[in-house]
């Protein structure tokens, strides 16, 4: 699961590591959590790459009713790697609208007998930036208007996660930007074999304060290792 990530990197790193167009003056993100406005690269109208701003909690175009409702309450946030194509919420936009999400990290929480969970904070080995594989759908929101949703793709954790969670999020290598962003249905085979998790070496982890937990809290100590 992906449930918080945090993005440090000025604007001008993301467009220069994403070969996009970057106008918006983001600050750096300590926090991002689910129904927060997150940055996106995505193949825009003229078949170009552009950075836009969606809803982190993906809203299939067809929903109404009911299933609208309890969006509210539990949003799509992830969506699992190997089962994209055969959920009605995800096949259509994993086929046509698949988006990049810039991040330098997320979080993940690690249970401990008798106490409540710790999180970890997890970035590249070798630090960075990183594309997370996203999925993205044009919703119409309470008031009639059109909003971007997307969902961020996760697969079975690899060595480096597997002792903190069951899973951890797609990341998509920026040799494969290109073919992930603008393949179109009959390259279905070669997107799946993007969708492993990370190898061997490539994560770490360190514990930093429950600070975290709370929406609330922003800043660059959340990411700051726990002293021992």
């Amino acid at each position: 699961m992906c449930g918080r990530f945090y993005l440090k990197s000025a604007p001008s790193e993301v467009a220069a590591a994403f070969g996009v167009d970057v106008r918006d003056n983001f600050p750096p993100r300590y926090n991002i959590c689910p129904t927060q406005p997150v940055g996106a690269i995505r193949i825009g109208e003229r078949r170009r790459r552009e950075y836009a701003l969606m809803r982190w909690g993906f809203v299939p175009s067809w929903a109404k009713g009911e299933f609208l409702a309890n969006l509210a309450k539990r949003p799509l946030i992830n969506a699992r790697s190997e089962t994209v194509l055969e959920k009605a919420s995800f096949k259509n936009a994993y086929r046509r609208r698949r988006c990049l999400v810039p991040a330098d990290g997320f979080y993940e929480w690690q249970a401990r007998p008798a106490k409540s969970k710790q999180p970890f904070a997890i970035g590249k080995r070798k630090g960075g930036l990183i594309g997370l594989a996203g999925i993205w759908e044009t919703a119409i929101d309470p008031d009639g208007g059109e909003i971007d949703t997307l969902a961020i793709l996760t697969a079975p954790a690899g060595p480096d996660m597997a002792p903190l969670h069951s899973r951890e999020p797609v990341v998509i290598a920026p040799e494969s930007y290109k073919l992930w962003l603008e393949a179109d249905e009959r390259d279905a085979a070669a997107l799946q074999g993007l969708l492993g998790a990370a190898p061997a070496g490539f994560w770490r982890a360190w514990p930093v304060s429950t600070e975290v937990n709370s929406p609330r809290h922003d800043g660059p100590h959340l990411i700051e290792p726990l002293a021992a």
